[in-house]
């Protein structure tokens, strides 16, 4: 990687003033850009911080690499404290890190700091320009990003058009003019032509994740196209607390994986402790795991809660033979067929991955899951409460729902459970809908009699009464209190 850097442009160094190196053994900031957390801390610390100078062999800044894979505002903001001049330095072929936002349609909060940079006011013109020479020369590739180029006469059409193609965005049921706003600035647009793209925007949230998955594809699309197979992460290792999408997203990511190249069927098989263990005997223990691998060849193999399988003095000697399904699970890592993806929190899933029993320097590529913010899990629930036919009354907002969470809940608790709160509270909002219409007598009126309905010659479609959809803001309450 440091290879391929070119020299400081302000011929500043990481201590004394003199040029930047361009060998030498440090990390490329241009791929922590790509929405890694370690990005922010190299930028901000004072001996690596040079680093947000230094150019690639395209003349790109880290700060081009970060806004080119959709890297959060933490990462922008840090990137330019530690070099104010890269929202106005080119690379070789002209562009401004802002040019790559538009084109990715990365987070407007992005955008809009960059464009509040010096001279940058001036770049939105530049950016529809760029849009309106495309709209001539290549007018389909502007429907892949939801711009129909029939409705473009003008500059100000093309921006209508790109303020339409963001509003168009799939918005939860329910969400105020302010919540629309708030998933617009968090989330971008999702190309309809991208796999990839169409699996992750079905995860709420996880803005960082999402980041690491494109940086992750983009490495193996790179390795791929560049036949250094040995760079294309062989396995992963998802790390995060209950209900913060782990096992969601590794469903997810048999598609992604298989759509880039990175294994070769659609195999996924799920597994836990009570999948690979057979109490009566280690060996016994050895060939139930070895048939999982089997079923998994070619694909994926989730391992969840991974940990569980550690020895534990608590278990009866004798009948623990977790660490035998551990070692045999080993044995295939280094062939990387399946591909193995492990979950589990921070510091259980750690005592595995750093055990002597095989798994160390096959888990490189490691994926962080924040906890879920109350506004989150109230998208959850609202994305929820759709699934299952049921519609939020006036006054159920993302934002009400959020402050009741937030204002009912112990932090600690959240921690336990977070994206496990929106099941709990669906089940909660359910018994409550379904108490008030059997206690609601103009509801009961109003439906129509299975008997009715069933009888012969009846054609009549048998119908829900609007109190046995909607959900009230006393429903959620209710459940709040007694369910949870």
């Amino acid at each position: 990687m440091a290879s391929s850097m070119s020299m400081n442009e302000t011929g500043a160094s990481p201590s004394s003033g003199g040029a930047v190196p361009t060998t030498g053994d440090f990390v490329d900031l241009h791929e922590l850009s790509k929405g890694w957390k370690a990005a922010i801390t190299r930028a901000k610390d004072p001996s690596t911080r040079y680093e947000a100078r230094v150019k690639n062999d395209r003349g790109n800044l880290p700060l081009h690499s970060a806004a080119s894979f959709r890297a959060p505002l933490e990462v922008a903001e840090a990137l330019l404290a530690a070099y104010p001049e890269a929202a106005s330095i080119t690379n070789n072929y002209g562009n401004l890190a802002l040019h790559f936002t538009a084109w990715k349609k990365g987070p407007l909060d992005v955008e809009q700091l960059l464009l509040k940079r010096d001279g940058m006011t001036e770049e939105r013109e530049m950016v529809l320009a760029m849009l309106m020479d495309m709209k001539e020369n290549h007018p389909h590739a502007l429907y892949s990003a939801g711009i129909d180029p029939k409705a473009v006469t003008d500059l100000d059409s093309m921006l209508e058009q790109v303020r339409k193609a963001s509003v168009e965005e799939t918005i939860p049921p329910g969400s105020s003019d302010e919540e629309i706003d708030a998933q617009l600035i968090e989330e971008s647009l999702c190309p309809p032509d991208d796999p990839v793209e169409v699996a992750l925007a079905g995860v709420i949230g996880c803005s960082a994740v999402k980041n690491q998955i494109r940086g992750l594809r983009r490495t193996i699309e790179i390795a791929a196209a560049t036949g250094e197979v040995s760079k294309i992460p062989r396995h992963l290792a998802f790390i995060g607390n209950p209900g913060t999408g782990k096992t969601m997203v590794a469903r997810k990511m048999v598609n992604i994986l298989r759509n880039v190249g990175a294994i070769q069927s659609l195999n996924f098989v799920e597994v836990g402790r009570e999948d690979l263990i057979d109490k009566k005997s280690e060996a016994r223990t050895v060939f139930k795991t070895r048939k999982v691998l089997e079923r998994a060849a070619g694909g994926v193999l989730f391992v969840d809660e991974a940990y569980t399988l550690l020895p534990s003095t608590a278990r009866p000697r004798g009948r623990d033979h977790g660490a035998a399904a551990l070692r045999e699970i080993a044995r295939a890592l280094p062939g990387g067929n399946p591909l193995v993806i492990l979950t589990g929190a921070p510091l259980d899933l750690q005592r595995v991955l750093s055990s002597d029993i095989g798994f160390k320097g096959h888990f490189l590529t490691r994926i962080e899951f924040p906890d879920a913010t109350p506004l989150q899990i109230a998208h959850m629930f609202m994305a929820k409460l759709s699934e299952k036919g049921l519609m939020p009354a006036q006054g159920v907002t993302p934002q009400y729902l959020g402050e009741l969470i937030k204002s009912n809940t112990e932090a600690e608790w959240r921690q336990e459970r977070n994206g496990r709160i929106a099941d709990l509270l669906l089940l909660g909002v359910r018994a409550e809908v379904k108490k008030r219409a059997v206690w609601d007598d103009t509801a009961s009126k109003g439906s129509l009699s299975p008997m009715k309905i069933l009888s012969p010659g009846s054609s009549r479609m048998p119908a829900f009464a609007p109190e046995e959809v909607f959900v009230n803001v006393e429903d959620i309450q209710n459940a709040i209190v007694n369910g949870m």
